[in-house]
């Protein structure tokens, strides 16, 4: 009879251990969806998150949440950031943290610190990353491991701390070696990774640095390395970025020959692989080495064909530079009209950009330089007599660029004046300024002054931060209906319920920003957020309306302020 229950126990406890292994192995089958968005679809993978979300353990609800943020973040999509980051929160902090959650906990972190990293949010990812780096050497999976430093070493690239990134590359550099067993197959595809993460890294401290000799032998080490070990199976694209970063490096040490037939590689492997955002990039890299040996007929090419390949409306700093180049180019072949086209198609590029990105091209301005049409075109005036009445006309249309140019620049320092007045203004009203609800005087009944104490309750609870604050919920929220919520405040506030929470939001979003340094530092975006807007654009209006000035003249006059 013992033997008999003890039959029964074994065979019980079996089946348990079954059916829980069948369950962990159909949530990572499910889990495995999200990392195939490339092929099946962003919405196809954020379905089977949700799948994932019906279970009940902790850490895969976690995993679900942070993956769906992680997507919708990815394609643009409109996401509630308080409503994921608590829930991520939540089932990380029940989420067990033992042996078998590690590699769980470790996927999760590095999506938050994705998600945060395409955000501009660069402390928040380096905080992930580095806790995913913990939890990977917990689990003692060098691939992970690996994976993670190379993402801490170009977060710390984009923070501009070069030499910690160089540290952390090396790191894992070093860790593919030592691991090349472990690694088997994987060792060559793990290693080439780890070493363009290197060239780049070298490559930008060079460019900081043109003339450091190490950051130049360092940069061409590692990226001839890739070509000369054909283990590393480059593909078309990849070869492209490595002859893009070696003509670039070469270009930097001023040796152009080297440099244009490599770049000239790079476009040809570009093409191959239908790269066109990085053909874009190759055709100016390999126009401005052109330029920059005199070769003007090569580099006219090359700057039309990116031209050419540009659909978008967005104004990078090589599409300004490309204008700018072509219309000296056309000045030194004598051809009035294309360099006229390009100057003014320049001068109206650079007049709409933010005043952050003028002060970058703050020697274009001063025309006295090598940018003065004036001089060069009356040049071209003595050279070509018989067509002066010409020259006339396009000097009298350059001299206007030049005016237009001189009063956008009279114009923004008089708007930094105006924006410096009214700065000072609002931080002494918001030094001697107090709740909203206290300006309400004159309570005419009972009535009134619940809906006041329950508006001041909003208030103290900043509940008018959050997404679903309108009339209708601070109406349900106090104990009133929507009417006489609104009837109130107009009466008591002369402003709509809109208003009234514009002027709350924005009251508070010019406090944190006084106060809080860190948040100075955050995206337009992320600064809105904070106040409950969700788009940017509209964030920007509104604190324009109720200031006076933009939220990045606001923080940029702060930190001269403080």
């Amino acid at each position: 009879m013992p033997k008999y229950f003890l039959y029964l126990f074994c065979s019980f406890f079996f089946s348990i251990s079954a059916y829980s292994q069948n369950v962990n192995n159909n949530l990572e089958s499910i889990k495995k969806k999200f990392y195939l968005y490339n092929e099946i679809g962003a919405d196809s993978s954020i379905y089977y998150m949700n799948k994932l979300l019906k279970t009940n353990k902790n850490e895969y609800k976690a995993f679900a949440y942070a993956a769906i943020e992680y997507l919708k973040t990815r394609e643009k999509k409109k996401v509630n950031s308080k409503f994921y980051n608590d829930s991520i929160n939540k089932y990380l902090s029940k989420t067990q943290k033992k042996k078998e959650n590690y590699t769980i906990l470790f996927d999760t972190h590095i999506l938050i610190g994705n998600t945060s990293k395409r955000r501009g949010l660069l402390k928040s990812a380096l905080e992930n990353y580095l806790t995913a780096e913990n939890y990977a050497n917990l689990a003692k999976d060098i691939e992970r491991t690996i994976k993670i430093k190379g993402n801490i070493a170009l977060i710390y690239q984009n923070m501009e701390e070069l030499t910690k990134a160089v540290k952390k590359g090396k790191q894992a550099l070093r860790l593919v070696d030592e691991n090349r067993d472990r690694l088997n197959n994987r060792y060559y595809v793990t290693k080439r990774k780890r070493i363009f993460n290197l060239a780049a890294i070298y490559s930008s401290l060079l460019k900081d640095q043109p003339k450091n000799q190490v950051y130049a032998d360092s940069t061409l080490y590692f990226y001839n390395s890739l070509l000369d070990n054909k283990n590393y199976n480059l593909s078309p694209f990849y070869k492209g970025k490595v002859y893009s970063g070696l003509g670039t490096t070469y270009s930097i040490k001023k040796e152009y020959a080297k440099a244009a037939s490599l770049l000239e590689k790079s476009l040809i492997a570009f093409k191959n692989s239908k790269s066109y955002s990085y053909l874009y990039k190759g055709y100016y890299n390999t126009g401005y080495n052109y330029y920059l040996s005199n070769d003007y007929n090569n580099a006219k090419t090359k700057f039309l064909a990116a031209l050419d390949i540009k659909k978008d409306t967005i104004i990078d700093d090589d599409y300004l530079h490309i204008h700018e180049c072509l219309s000296e180019i056309y000045l030194k072949e004598e051809k009035v009209d294309s360099a006229n086209y390009y100057f003014n198609k320049y001068s109206k590029l650079h007049g709409i950009l933010s005043s952050r990105e003028k002060e970058q091209y703050k020697e274009t301005l001063k025309l006295d330089k090598e940018n003065d049409f004036n001089k060069k075109l009356n040049s071209l005036i003595k050279k070509n007599t018989r067509k002066t009445y010409i020259y006339n006309g396009i000097l009298f249309i350059l001299i206007t660029s030049l005016i237009v140019i001189s009063f956008s620049v009279v114009k923004n320092k008089r708007e930094k004046k105006e924006a410096n007045k009214r700065l000072e203004e609002l931080l002494n009203k918001k030094s001697s300024s107090t709740s909203t609800t206290n300006n309400f005087v004159n309570l005419k009944d009972s009535q009134n002054e619940q809906i006041i104490k329950g508006l001041l309750k909003i208030e103290q609870s900043h509940y008018y931060l959050k997404e679903d604050f309108n009339l209708y919920n601070a109406a349900k929220k106090i104990g009133t209906n929507t009417t006489y919520l609104s009837k109130v405040v107009k009466e008591y506030k002369k402003m709509s319920f809109s208003d009234y929470t514009n002027e709350l939001r924005i009251n508070y979003i010019v406090d944190v920003l006084t106060k809080d340094k860190k948040i100075r530092s955050y995206t337009t975006q992320a600064i809105g957020e904070l106040g409950g807007y969700k788009n940017a654009k509209s964030f920007t209006r509104i604190f324009k309306k109720y200031t006076g000035i933009t939220p990045y003249q606001f923080v940029e006059k702060i930190d001269k302020e403080l």
